[in-house]
């Protein structure tokens, strides 16, 4: 009798992922995530945040395809836009981004950050998705702290 084991050479678990999060933020466990935190204090008023989750997928799977989900979804949004994609290396990882907004009656303007790093094994692909949101009346200033964390995330197996 064979035993299989997780993680191990055949199984491997996920890629691990690390972010630095400023002062006065707070990790915040949120269902589907491999990690997550937000600002702390809010106010009552929409909390930046980051969210980060782990996907495999088949071996046909690509970038493209994560940007193509992430296209519908924002049209679905009200005044939903999304940017053109870029690509990005932070320590020696490839990452692609790209920038989406629209419009939440309740919060005012909501604007995300995405990047997606990809990595082929045999027949399957490991997907990192990093997601940071930003909404209301601080958008812009809050976006600046959020491009600051993101430049923070580290990828490693």
């Amino acid at each position: 009798m064979t035993t299989l084991t997780y993680p191990s050479a055949q199984f491997p678990g996920p890629p691990s992922v690390s972010v630095q999060i400023p002062d006065g933020w707070a990790p915040v466990r949120v269902p589907g995530t491999l990690l997550a935190a937000r600002r702390a204090q809010s106010g009552g008023r929409f909390a930046p945040n980051v969210v980060v989750r782990g996907f495999t997928r088949s071996g046909d799977f690509t970038i493209g395809r994560a940007l193509g989900e992430l296209k519908a979804y924002v049209d679905e949004r009200t005044d939903g836009e999304m940017d053109a994609p870029f690509s990005v290396e932070i320590e020696d990882v490839p990452f692609v981004g790209v920038n989406v907004s629209w419009t939440d009656e309740k919060v005012g303007d909501v604007v995300q950050a995405h990047l997606f790093a990809g990595a082929r094994r045999g027949q399957v692909v490991d997907l990192i998705q990093v997601t940071g949101s930003v909404g209301g009346e601080q958008v812009s200033s809050d976006y600046e702290t959020l491009q600051q964390l993101m430049q923070t995330v580290r990828v490693t197996r």
